[in-house]
Protein backbone atom coordinates (compact mmCIF):
# COMPACT_ATOMS: atom_id res chain seq x y z
CA UNK A 1 0.00 0.00 0.00
CA UNK A 2 1.28 3.44 -0.90
CA UNK A 3 1.85 5.56 2.18
CA UNK A 4 1.36 9.29 2.45
CA UNK A 5 2.92 11.57 4.99
CA UNK A 6 0.57 13.08 7.56
CA UNK A 7 1.29 15.34 10.50
CA UNK A 8 0.49 14.14 14.02
CA UNK A 9 -2.35 16.71 14.45
CA UNK A 10 -3.87 15.58 11.16
CA UNK A 11 -3.79 11.96 12.27
CA UNK A 12 -5.36 12.90 15.60
CA UNK A 13 -8.15 14.77 13.80
CA UNK A 14 -8.89 11.74 11.60
CA UNK A 15 -8.79 9.39 14.58
CA UNK A 16 -11.20 11.62 16.49
CA UNK A 17 -13.60 11.76 13.54
CA UNK A 18 -13.40 7.99 13.08
CA UNK A 19 -14.01 7.35 16.80
CA UNK A 20 -17.04 9.64 16.75
CA UNK A 21 -18.49 7.76 13.78
CA UNK A 22 -17.97 4.39 15.44
CA UNK A 23 -19.68 5.52 18.62
CA UNK A 24 -22.47 7.03 16.52
CA UNK A 25 -22.95 3.60 14.94
CA UNK A 26 -23.38 2.19 18.42
CA UNK A 27 -26.04 4.77 19.21
CA UNK A 28 -27.76 4.28 15.86
CA UNK A 29 -28.14 0.55 16.50
CA UNK A 30 -29.60 1.25 19.94
CA UNK A 31 -32.11 3.69 18.43
CA UNK A 32 -33.15 1.13 15.84
CA UNK A 33 -33.47 -1.64 18.45
CA UNK A 34 -35.66 0.66 20.57
CA UNK A 35 -37.92 1.45 17.61
CA UNK A 36 -36.96 5.12 17.50
CA UNK A 37 -35.96 5.07 13.83
CA UNK A 38 -37.47 3.17 10.90
CA UNK A 39 -35.56 0.56 8.90
CA UNK A 40 -35.16 2.72 5.78
CA UNK A 41 -33.55 5.59 7.68
CA UNK A 42 -31.49 3.15 9.76
CA UNK A 43 -30.04 1.42 6.69
CA UNK A 44 -29.21 4.71 4.97
CA UNK A 45 -27.50 6.18 8.02
CA UNK A 46 -25.76 2.91 8.92
CA UNK A 47 -24.29 2.47 5.45
CA UNK A 48 -23.18 6.11 5.37
CA UNK A 49 -21.46 5.88 8.77
CA UNK A 50 -19.74 2.60 7.89
CA UNK A 51 -18.50 3.95 4.56
CA UNK A 52 -17.11 7.13 6.12
CA UNK A 53 -15.52 5.27 9.04
CA UNK A 54 -13.91 2.81 6.64
CA UNK A 55 -12.60 5.68 4.51
CA UNK A 56 -11.04 7.34 7.55
CA UNK A 57 -9.52 4.04 8.67
CA UNK A 58 -7.98 3.50 5.23
CA UNK A 59 -6.57 7.03 5.29
CA UNK A 60 -4.97 6.38 8.67
CA UNK A 61 -3.59 3.00 7.62
CA UNK A 62 -2.09 4.39 4.40
CA UNK A 63 -0.39 7.31 6.13
CA UNK A 64 2.81 7.57 8.11
CA UNK A 65 4.49 10.23 10.22
CA UNK A 66 8.00 8.97 9.61
CA UNK A 67 10.03 6.10 8.27
CA UNK A 68 10.08 2.81 10.14
CA UNK A 69 12.45 -0.12 10.04
CA UNK A 70 11.07 -3.66 10.25
CA UNK A 71 14.40 -5.30 11.02
CA UNK A 72 13.93 -5.17 14.78
CA UNK A 73 11.69 -3.80 17.52
CA UNK A 74 11.14 -0.05 17.17
CA UNK A 75 9.32 2.32 19.50
CA UNK A 76 6.23 1.91 17.31
CA UNK A 77 6.55 -1.87 17.48
CA UNK A 78 6.81 -1.69 21.24
CA UNK A 79 3.45 0.05 21.45
CA UNK A 80 1.69 -3.16 20.60
CA UNK A 81 4.27 -5.34 22.32
CA UNK A 82 3.25 -3.42 25.45
CA UNK A 83 -0.33 -4.28 24.70
CA UNK A 84 -1.42 -1.03 23.06
CA UNK A 85 -3.17 -2.66 20.11
CA UNK A 86 -5.68 -0.66 18.04
CA UNK A 87 -8.81 -2.75 17.65
CA UNK A 88 -10.28 -3.51 14.23
CA UNK A 89 -13.23 -1.57 12.89
CA UNK A 90 -16.41 -2.60 14.64
CA UNK A 91 -19.70 -1.70 13.03
CA UNK A 92 -23.30 -2.57 13.71
CA UNK A 93 -22.79 -3.60 17.35
CA UNK A 94 -26.07 -3.17 19.20
CA UNK A 95 -25.81 -1.87 22.76
CA UNK A 96 -28.48 -2.15 25.41
CA UNK A 97 -28.85 1.55 25.96
CA UNK A 98 -31.52 4.00 24.82
CA UNK A 99 -30.45 7.00 22.74
CA UNK A 100 -32.80 9.85 21.96
CA UNK A 101 -35.07 8.47 24.63
CA UNK A 102 -37.44 10.06 27.06
CA UNK A 103 -35.98 12.19 29.83
CA UNK A 104 -37.26 12.62 33.36
CA UNK A 105 -40.75 14.10 33.38
CA UNK A 106 -41.14 14.04 29.60
CA UNK A 107 -43.82 12.29 27.59
CA UNK A 108 -43.20 9.18 25.54
CA UNK A 109 -44.15 11.01 22.36
CA UNK A 110 -42.91 9.25 19.23
CA UNK A 111 -42.54 12.65 17.60
CA UNK A 112 -40.08 13.81 20.27
CA UNK A 113 -38.05 10.63 19.97
CA UNK A 114 -37.95 10.81 16.19
CA UNK A 115 -36.96 14.47 16.17
CA UNK A 116 -34.15 14.00 18.70
CA UNK A 117 -32.90 10.88 16.91
CA UNK A 118 -32.77 12.79 13.64
CA UNK A 119 -30.95 15.72 15.21
CA UNK A 120 -28.44 13.41 16.87
CA UNK A 121 -27.68 11.91 13.48
CA UNK A 122 -27.32 15.39 11.98
CA UNK A 123 -24.92 16.38 14.74
CA UNK A 124 -22.75 13.32 14.12
CA UNK A 125 -22.73 14.01 10.39
CA UNK A 126 -21.76 17.65 10.97
CA UNK A 127 -18.85 16.67 13.19
CA UNK A 128 -17.47 14.01 10.86
CA UNK A 129 -17.84 16.50 8.04
CA UNK A 130 -15.56 18.88 9.91
CA UNK A 131 -18.25 21.36 11.01
CA UNK A 132 -17.72 21.24 14.77
CA UNK A 133 -19.60 24.47 15.41
CA UNK A 134 -22.68 23.14 13.63
CA UNK A 135 -22.43 19.86 15.53
CA UNK A 136 -22.32 21.68 18.88
CA UNK A 137 -25.28 23.82 17.82
CA UNK A 138 -27.27 20.74 16.77
CA UNK A 139 -26.63 18.97 20.06
CA UNK A 140 -27.92 22.15 21.68
CA UNK A 141 -31.11 21.85 19.63
CA UNK A 142 -31.56 18.30 20.94
CA UNK A 143 -31.20 19.57 24.49
CA UNK A 144 -33.70 22.36 23.85
CA UNK A 145 -36.25 19.66 23.01
CA UNK A 146 -35.06 17.11 25.57
CA UNK A 147 -32.88 18.65 28.31
CA UNK A 148 -32.20 15.24 29.86
CA UNK A 149 -30.67 13.68 26.75
CA UNK A 150 -27.47 12.16 28.11
CA UNK A 151 -26.00 11.45 24.69
CA UNK A 152 -26.36 15.05 23.53
CA UNK A 153 -24.84 16.38 26.75
CA UNK A 154 -21.93 13.96 26.52
CA UNK A 155 -21.04 14.61 22.90
CA UNK A 156 -21.61 18.35 23.03
CA UNK A 157 -19.22 18.32 25.96
CA UNK A 158 -16.68 16.27 24.04
CA UNK A 159 -16.79 18.65 21.08
CA UNK A 160 -16.47 21.64 23.41
CA UNK A 161 -13.41 19.97 24.91
CA UNK A 162 -11.98 19.52 21.42
CA UNK A 163 -12.37 23.25 20.79
CA UNK A 164 -10.68 24.16 24.07
CA UNK A 165 -13.78 25.07 26.08
CA UNK A 166 -12.94 22.76 28.97
CA UNK A 167 -15.20 24.51 31.49
CA UNK A 168 -18.32 24.01 29.35
CA UNK A 169 -17.27 20.45 28.59
CA UNK A 170 -16.91 19.64 32.28
CA UNK A 171 -20.33 21.14 33.02
CA UNK A 172 -21.99 18.99 30.33
CA UNK A 173 -20.19 15.86 31.52
CA UNK A 174 -21.17 16.48 35.14
CA UNK A 175 -24.81 16.95 34.15
CA UNK A 176 -24.73 13.76 32.06
CA UNK A 177 -23.41 11.75 35.01
CA UNK A 178 -26.12 13.16 37.28
CA UNK A 179 -28.72 11.98 34.75
CA UNK A 180 -27.17 8.58 34.05
CA UNK A 181 -24.15 7.48 36.07
CA UNK A 182 -23.96 4.27 34.04
CA UNK A 183 -23.52 5.90 30.63
CA UNK A 184 -19.99 4.64 29.74
CA UNK A 185 -19.03 7.20 27.09
CA UNK A 186 -19.14 10.14 29.48
CA UNK A 187 -16.92 8.26 31.93
CA UNK A 188 -14.22 7.94 29.26
CA UNK A 189 -14.35 11.64 28.49
CA UNK A 190 -14.21 12.59 32.17
CA UNK A 191 -11.15 10.36 32.54
CA UNK A 192 -9.49 12.25 29.68
CA UNK A 193 -10.16 15.57 31.41
CA UNK A 194 -8.78 14.25 34.69
CA UNK A 195 -5.62 13.03 32.97
CA UNK A 196 -5.13 16.46 31.39
CA UNK A 197 -4.66 17.93 34.87
CA UNK A 198 -2.73 14.86 36.12
CA UNK A 199 -5.50 13.85 38.52
CA UNK A 200 -4.72 10.17 38.14
CA UNK A 201 -6.88 8.92 41.00
CA UNK A 202 -10.00 10.61 39.60
CA UNK A 203 -9.16 9.26 36.14
CA UNK A 204 -8.86 5.77 37.63
CA UNK A 205 -12.25 6.16 39.36
CA UNK A 206 -13.87 7.24 36.09
CA UNK A 207 -12.37 4.29 34.26
CA UNK A 208 -13.57 1.92 36.99
CA UNK A 209 -17.09 3.33 36.55
CA UNK A 210 -16.68 2.90 32.78
CA UNK A 211 -15.72 -0.77 33.21
CA UNK A 212 -18.63 -1.39 35.58
CA UNK A 213 -21.08 0.02 33.01
CA UNK A 214 -20.34 -2.85 30.60
CA UNK A 215 -19.21 -0.63 27.71
CA UNK A 216 -19.36 -1.69 24.10
CA UNK A 217 -16.24 -2.80 22.19
CA UNK A 218 -16.36 0.52 20.32
CA UNK A 219 -16.20 2.50 23.55
CA UNK A 220 -13.36 0.23 24.70
CA UNK A 221 -11.56 1.11 21.48
CA UNK A 222 -11.39 4.75 22.50
CA UNK A 223 -9.81 3.77 25.83
CA UNK A 224 -7.26 1.65 23.99
CA UNK A 225 -6.40 4.20 21.34
CA UNK A 226 -5.90 6.97 23.86
CA UNK A 227 -3.90 4.66 26.15
CA UNK A 228 -5.92 5.74 29.16
CA UNK A 229 -5.10 2.72 31.30
CA UNK A 230 -1.40 3.05 30.55
CA UNK A 231 -1.35 6.77 31.31
CA UNK A 232 -3.14 6.23 34.62
CA UNK A 233 -0.74 3.47 35.64
CA UNK A 234 2.28 5.61 34.75
CA UNK A 235 0.90 8.60 36.63
CA UNK A 236 0.18 6.58 39.75
CA UNK A 237 3.67 5.10 39.98
CA UNK A 238 5.43 8.35 39.15
CA UNK A 239 3.52 10.03 41.97
CA UNK A 240 5.37 7.70 44.36
CA UNK A 241 8.77 9.00 43.25
CA UNK A 242 11.71 6.63 43.58
CA UNK A 243 10.08 4.53 46.30
CA UNK A 244 7.65 2.41 44.30
CA UNK A 245 5.95 -0.14 46.52
CA UNK A 246 3.57 -2.82 45.29
CA UNK A 247 0.89 -3.91 47.71
CA UNK A 248 -1.53 -2.51 50.27
CA UNK A 249 0.61 0.57 50.96
CA UNK A 250 1.48 1.24 47.34
CA UNK A 251 0.25 0.51 43.83
CA UNK A 252 -1.45 -2.63 42.63
CA UNK A 253 0.68 -5.26 40.90
CA UNK A 254 -1.46 -4.76 37.78
CA UNK A 255 -0.63 -1.06 37.71
CA UNK A 256 3.07 -1.72 38.23
CA UNK A 257 3.07 -4.24 35.37
CA UNK A 258 1.17 -1.92 33.05
CA UNK A 259 3.45 0.99 33.98
CA UNK A 260 6.51 -1.15 33.31
CA UNK A 261 5.22 -2.19 29.92
CA UNK A 262 4.44 1.43 29.10
CA UNK A 263 7.94 2.50 30.14
CA UNK A 264 9.21 -0.04 27.60
CA UNK A 265 7.04 1.66 24.98
CA UNK A 266 8.56 5.00 25.94
CA UNK A 267 12.12 3.73 25.64
CA UNK A 268 12.79 3.91 29.39
CA UNK A 269 14.10 0.42 30.27
CA UNK A 270 15.56 1.47 33.63
CA UNK A 271 12.14 2.65 34.82
CA UNK A 272 10.55 -0.51 33.45
CA UNK A 273 12.99 -2.67 35.40
CA UNK A 274 12.22 -0.63 38.52
CA UNK A 275 8.54 -1.57 38.17
CA UNK A 276 9.26 -5.28 37.72
CA UNK A 277 11.69 -5.29 40.64
CA UNK A 278 9.00 -3.72 42.84
CA UNK A 279 6.64 -6.51 41.79
CA UNK A 280 9.23 -9.13 42.74
CA UNK A 281 9.78 -7.43 46.08
CA UNK A 282 6.08 -7.94 46.81
CA UNK A 283 5.85 -11.38 45.18
CA UNK A 284 9.18 -13.20 44.62
CA UNK A 285 7.39 -15.79 42.46
CA UNK A 286 5.72 -13.41 39.99
CA UNK A 287 5.98 -15.02 36.57
CA UNK A 288 4.84 -11.78 34.93
CA UNK A 289 7.64 -9.80 36.58
CA UNK A 290 10.24 -12.42 35.63
CA UNK A 291 9.05 -12.56 32.02
CA UNK A 292 8.80 -8.81 31.44
CA UNK A 293 12.12 -8.21 33.20
CA UNK A 294 13.68 -10.71 30.81
CA UNK A 295 11.97 -9.08 27.84
CA UNK A 296 13.22 -5.64 28.87
CA UNK A 297 16.80 -6.93 29.08
CA UNK A 298 16.37 -8.73 25.76
CA UNK A 299 15.26 -5.55 24.02
CA UNK A 300 18.24 -3.73 25.50
CA UNK A 301 20.49 -6.52 24.20
CA UNK A 302 18.89 -6.21 20.78
CA UNK A 303 19.44 -2.46 20.84
CA UNK A 304 23.20 -2.58 21.30
CA UNK A 305 24.02 -4.39 24.53
CA UNK A 306 24.39 -8.03 23.39
CA UNK A 307 26.06 -8.98 26.66
CA UNK A 308 22.57 -8.85 28.21
CA UNK A 309 21.19 -11.74 26.13
CA UNK A 310 22.21 -14.47 28.66
CA UNK A 311 20.58 -12.57 31.55
CA UNK A 312 17.44 -12.02 29.49
CA UNK A 313 17.14 -15.73 28.72
CA UNK A 314 17.78 -16.56 32.39
CA UNK A 315 14.87 -14.40 33.58
CA UNK A 316 12.55 -15.91 30.96
CA UNK A 317 13.64 -19.40 32.03
CA UNK A 318 12.72 -18.45 35.58
CA UNK A 319 9.28 -17.21 34.51
CA UNK A 320 8.52 -20.54 32.83
CA UNK A 321 9.85 -22.46 35.83
CA UNK A 322 7.53 -20.53 38.14
CA UNK A 323 4.51 -20.72 35.81
CA UNK A 324 4.76 -23.08 32.81
CA UNK A 325 1.43 -21.70 31.55
CA UNK A 326 2.57 -18.05 31.28
CA UNK A 327 2.41 -17.45 27.50
CA UNK A 328 4.43 -14.24 27.24
CA UNK A 329 7.62 -15.95 28.40
CA UNK A 330 7.55 -18.50 25.56
CA UNK A 331 7.04 -15.92 22.83
CA UNK A 332 9.65 -13.53 24.25
CA UNK A 333 12.17 -16.37 24.57
CA UNK A 334 11.41 -17.60 21.05
CA UNK A 335 12.13 -14.10 19.75
CA UNK A 336 15.48 -13.96 21.58
CA UNK A 337 16.50 -17.47 20.56
CA UNK A 338 15.88 -16.56 16.95
CA UNK A 339 17.94 -13.39 17.32
CA UNK A 340 20.73 -15.56 18.73
CA UNK A 341 20.50 -17.81 15.65
CA UNK A 342 19.06 -20.70 17.65
CA UNK A 343 16.05 -21.69 15.50
CA UNK A 344 15.65 -25.12 17.09
CA UNK A 345 15.21 -23.60 20.54
CA UNK A 346 12.91 -20.92 19.12
CA UNK A 347 10.77 -23.63 17.53
CA UNK A 348 10.42 -25.42 20.89
CA UNK A 349 9.10 -22.21 22.45
CA UNK A 350 6.69 -21.52 19.59
CA UNK A 351 5.26 -25.02 19.91
CA UNK A 352 4.99 -24.63 23.69
CA UNK A 353 3.04 -21.40 23.20
CA UNK A 354 0.72 -23.09 20.70
CA UNK A 355 0.20 -26.02 23.07
CA UNK A 356 -1.16 -23.64 25.72
CA UNK A 357 -4.17 -23.09 23.47
CA UNK A 358 -4.46 -19.39 24.29
CA UNK A 359 -4.74 -16.41 21.99
CA UNK A 360 -3.01 -13.28 23.27
CA UNK A 361 -3.38 -10.52 20.66
CA UNK A 362 -0.14 -8.65 21.28
CA UNK A 363 1.84 -11.92 21.32
CA UNK A 364 0.22 -12.97 18.06
CA UNK A 365 1.18 -9.58 16.60
CA UNK A 366 4.76 -10.07 17.73
CA UNK A 367 4.96 -13.51 16.17
CA UNK A 368 3.51 -12.27 12.89
CA UNK A 369 5.61 -9.11 12.76
CA UNK A 370 8.85 -11.04 13.07
CA UNK A 371 7.67 -14.25 11.36
CA UNK A 372 8.50 -16.38 14.40
CA UNK A 373 6.46 -19.29 13.07
CA UNK A 374 8.94 -19.64 10.22
CA UNK A 375 11.19 -21.51 12.64
CA UNK A 376 8.71 -24.39 12.51
CA UNK A 377 9.33 -24.95 8.81
CA UNK A 378 12.80 -23.45 8.33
Amino acid sequence: MTQSTMTAPERERLRTERDHLLLSLDDLDAEYAAGDIDELDYRALHDDYVARAASLTRALESSTIGSRSTSGPTSSTLLWVGGVVVLALVAGFAMARFSGGRGAGETASGEIRQSTAGLLSEAAAAFTGGDTARAIETYGEVLAIQPTNTEALTYRGWLQYQTGDVESAQADFDEAVLLDADYPDVRVFRAVLALDVEDFETAAEELAAFDAAEPSPIAEQLVTQRQLRERIAIGRVLALGDDVVVGVDGVRAEDALLAGRTFIDLGRPADALRMFDAMLEADPESAAAFAWRGWTLGLSAESGAPELFPDAIMWLDRAIEVDPAYPDAYVFRAFLHRRLDQPELAAIDVRAYDDLGVEVPYLTELMEQFALRDVLTG
